[in-house]
């Protein structure tokens, strides 16, 4: 319940006790409970519909790395080799000639 202690909570039971009465205190209650309940499954409900947003992006980049492996892999090339065969042809320059 948030920074609230049981001390708070007594005080508040006893303010509301005093304002509303016995006989409407359990109805309020009930109320209150309702209420909260439904803020706390909206707030779920945000906060799962929130995460799935940003997962979505992540999963679609992973199939298809995924997809892109199988392929590969069917094709009997390992991910990155063709990567590393035009690295290696960029960087291998001819030696300087001396004079």
């Amino acid at each position: 319940m948030g920074n609230l202690g049981w001390a708070e909570i007594a005080v508040i039971v006893v303010v509301a006790l005093v304002v509303l009465g016995p006989e409407k205190l359990p109805g309020a209650a009930r109320q209150i409970g309702n209420v909260l309940r439904q803020v706390r499954k909206i707030s779920t409900g945000f906060q799962q519909e929130l995460q799935n947003a940003l997962d979505e992006p992540m999963e679609a980049e992973a199939r298809q790395r995924g997809q892109l492996a199988v392929e590969q892999s069917r094709q009997g090339s390992s991910p990155g080799n063709e990567e590393s065969k035009t690295q290696t042809e960029q960087t291998s320059d001819p030696p300087p000639s001396s004079q």
